[in-house]
């Protein structure tokens, strides 16, 4: 049995939950799964394996908006430190987006996990201010509003490995008042609410979000895209801000198209929820991507558009008159997206692949 000792932020829960959900089926493969809130706890350190979420410094290192020198410091002489207690200490880059903002910190640990990792590697490598940490974002936006990254050293490259995308976190629908608890509710009870492909749907077109992100323009740069593009489109369409949880269910319950933007990061909760709604999920491709478990087949499970969506205009439009035809896609997306979520095999296998255990 090996350790495998986990440091999180106490607020964000949401990440840690396939560690509560295969917890026994971690155990079975010889993983013993330990989780910690403080870095301070003593019990955190003498283990084979020490996990670090990123986020449990994001009110200090970990926020671009407050990095500094001198927080800088100090969590590379904690990660040094703690280094002395662990067989493997493995940083886990909680971004959403496939590129980095924390390779400063590589040469301090053993491996460096992403949700999702490009498959061009040496993009990693790009001098500051030729790349964007967003890469779907160069060569559309003035250099100077792009975000830059500090590059990855070349010998620190082969740390960077493929973890779990945002596939295996919580999608049922579960009141407030359960979810301080709901790592801990059986899916036998409260399992996902899957809408079927064939219910009616009488919206053509569901696209909610933010797009004022003063900061970021990168991030809201596809999303005001779509906008432009659908206000020139003559079909039933729900967009627009923010609503309640439940409008934005059953909106999507009864839309046969979901467009799902790059944002902050590639990969969104959007994705899932599409799935789980039955509607036909649109997205720009992602082909430049590895991310595990892979329920993105392009043409298969989703549709994807090119990165500078000129030709989204003209897939919603196939799609509204052509429905029946793709069909099989949505219902391809939900089936894969069930196999993926209720088999614990997956994100084992994620797990030994991060320690390199081969069996």
């Amino acid at each position: 049995m090996i350790s495998f000792n986990i440091l999180a932020n106490p607020n964000w829960k949401r990440g840690l939950h396939p560690f509560y959900r295969w917890k026994n089926q971690l155990e079975n493969n010889g993983i013993k799964v330990q989780i910690y809130f403080s870095h301070k706890d003593k019990r955190l350190r003498n283990s084979d394996n020490i996990f670090i979420f990123s986020r449990y410094f994001e009110q200090g290192w970990q926020n671009i908006q407050k990095r500094t020198p001198e927080n800088e410091s100090e969590l590379i002489k904690y990660l040094s430190d703690l280094k002395n207690y662990a067989g493997e200490l493995i940083w886990f880059d909680e971004a959403a987006s496939s590129g980095s903002a924390d390779f400063p910190i590589i040469g301090h640990v053993d491996k460096f996990v992403k949700k999702q990792v490009l498959k061009k590697m040496d993009y990693y490598k790009e001098p500051v201010n030729t790349a964007d940490l967003r890469i779907w974002v160069n060569s559309t936006i003035k250099q100077t509003q792009v975000t830059p990254f500090i590059p990855c050293p070349a010998n620190e490259l082969h740390k960077i490995k493929a973890g779990w995308n945002t596939s295996v976190y919580d999608y049922r629908y579960i009141r407030n008042r359960l979810m301080p608890i709901s790592n801990y509710l059986s899916y036998k009870i409260y399992s996902p609410r899957y809408t079927d492909i064939n219910a009616k749907r009488n919206l053509d077109v569901a696209f909610r979000g933010t797009t004022a992100y003063k900061n970021n323009i990168e991030v809201s740069l596809q999303r005001n895209k779509i906008i432009t593009i659908l206000n020139d489109i003559d079909l039933k369409i729900a967009q627009g801000r923010r609503i309640t949880k439940a409008k934005y269910f059953k909106e999507l319950q009864s839309a046969k198209i979901s467009l799902s933007p790059f944002g902050f990061g590639e990969i969104c909760y959007r994705d899932f929820e599409t799935f789980i709604a039955g509607a036909i999920l649109v997205k720009p491709s992602l082909d430049h991507l590895t991310t595990y478990p892979n329920v993105f087949i392009p043409n298969e499970t989703y549709i994807p558009v090119s990165w500078d969506l000129t030709d989204l205009q003209e897939k919603i439009e196939d799609i509204s008159i052509n429905y029946n035809q793709y069909k099989d896609i949505a219902r391809n997306g939900q089936n894969r997206f069930k196999t993926l979520l209720n088999n614990s095999e997956y994100f084992v296998e994620a797990i030994n692949r991060i320690l390199d255990r081969t069996f």
